[in-house]
């Protein structure tokens, strides 16, 4: 869930506005952050005006290393400072311009948040459901359901081949590259920043997507490439087109683990079962592909013929049979003539064949029935 940003920023505000202030507060706090303009530069310090009873002073190591460039500022140019010390020996407001840049960041990712700007985030490392980044200092998270498309498709597919404990080493040309996203949640106070590279790229995808749905028709046969795959279906990127091949639509038999069957990236050729329009998904189905074994059903399996099969399930009401690939009948608890366990082989009457619903209803108690009364 994406929540709003954090509004209360260390209690600072943007450089404009404490600027434009005609009344400006009297005495700061340590971390106070504001904008000041300066009145005086040295090569030993830089001393600048935010209002307060005194003026700040900057010098030391906040004027070496990457900061040094600070002492080619004039008088008269506007400066973002943090408060370290209320007052020195000599009664300056101590002024920080390192803490400052790292709170004006805070600032600036509060407003592109608000505005939904992109902004640019070097990777670093997967931990706990997503990446890690680095927006100039700060450290940012996307998490992976908020990759683009490629990304979610390519890390899925790392962690089908090594795991989770190994992914790192296996995505380690991605680490390192820059990724356009955006701010979809950040709070100065939990330290906490949330990025999408996939809500960047979902309004053009979108837009692409909904024209090429236009042309999909039920029955139509499509190829696409495993993206995901999930307990219940596998997610399939159709050119475009997101697609779910639900576990049911895999196979006229029983499939229990799809992990068993496919892999990331496998290209698979599937028939188009449902268009939500809305959503702009499709329902896809391998198993439409081929012959659906209950057509010949009625034919193959008439009421009063013998079938042979293996338990494939037991439940309270009775066990399941498969007789055939994708075709299982059911012995009701009333129909069995003794206890019946899973693998256990059996010789069944059928009783009622409903190929419509898929129903094919077997009896063991008529055959030894069927036996005594001969």
């Amino acid at each position: 869930m994406v929540k709003k940003a954090d509004k209360k920023l260390n209690k600072a505000r943007s450089m404009g506005e404490l600027l434009s202030e005609s009344s400006m507060p009297s005495g700061f706090s340590v971390g106070d952050t504001m904008g000041g303009v300066v009145v005086s530069v040295s090569n030993s310090e830089i001393l600048v005006d935010v209002g307060a009873k005194s003026e700040g002073i900057i010098s030391g190591s906040e004027l070496t290393g990457e900061f040094g460039s600070y002492k080619n500022l004039k008088v008269g140019e506007s400066v973002f400072v943090t408060v370290l010390k209320p007052e020195d020996y000599r009664g300056y407001l101590v002024l920080s311009l390192k803490r400052a840049k790292k709170e004006k960041l805070w600032l600036d990712l509060q407003e592109l948040f608000e505005k939904g700007t992109p902004i640019e985030a070097v990777t670093m490392e997967y931990n706990k459901g997503g990446v890690l980044v680095d927006i100039k200092g700060l450290r940012g998270f996307i998490p992976i359901s908020h990759l683009s498309k490629s990304h979610f498709a390519d890390f899925n597919k790392a962690v089908s081949e090594v795991g989770l404990q190994d992914i790192n080493k296996k995505i380690v040309s991605v680490l390192g590259k820059t990724l356009t996203v955006k701010v979809i949640e950040v709070s100065r106070e939990q330290n906490r920043i949330v990025l999408s590279e996939k809500e960047l790229e979902s309004a053009k995808l979108e837009k692409e997507a909904r024209k090429k749905l236009k042309k999909i028709k039920l029955g139509d046969i499509l190829k696409g490439s495993v993206i995901a795959i999930l307990p219940f279906g596998a997610l399939v990127d159709c050119k475009g087109l997101d697609g779910l091949v639900h576990i049911s639509e895999v196979s006229w038999e029983k499939v229990a683990d799809l992990n068993e069957i496919f892999k990331i990236g496998d290209i698979l050729e599937v028939k188009v079962i449902s268009i939500d329009e809305k959503e702009g998904k499709l329902g896809l189905s391998i198993k439409e592909l081929s012959k659906n074994p209950w057509e010949d059903v009625a034919k193959k399996y008439p009421v009063g013929s013998l079938v042979k099969g293996e338990v494939s399930k037991v439940m309270s009401f009775g066990a399941f049979v498969e007789v055939e690939p994708g075709i299982e009948g059911l012995i009701h608890i009333s129909e069995t003539a003794g206890p019946l366990n899973v693998t256990d082989k059996v010789s069944a009457m059928v009783i009622a064949v409903e190929p419509a619903s898929k129903k094919l209803a077997l009896s063991v108690r008529k055959i030894s029935e069927s036996k005594i009364y001969k």
